[in-house]
């Protein structure tokens, strides 16, 4: 996967968050990147009320 942002837009993003990494956390951050991209696509998607998990308990007869 290609990331969607350059390794210096990358670097301003990690600094602005406050994040003091070595060149080598960096790097590994970056090559995830495009990963926790398409992650964040897949939660800003939208859908309808079926996807929420049930949050439903109903006891058995004769329970409680």
């Amino acid at each position: 996967m290609k990331s969607s942002i350059t390794e210096a837009e990358f670097e301003f993003l990690a600094r602005r968050a406050g994040l003091e990494l070595s060149e080598k956390q960096k790097s590994e951050l970056y090559a995830a990147y495009p990963y926790i991209e398409a992650m964040i696509a897949r939660v800003h998607q939208k859908r309808g009320r079926e996807a929420e998990p049930a949050h439903i308990f109903t006891f058995a007869k004769g329970a409680a």
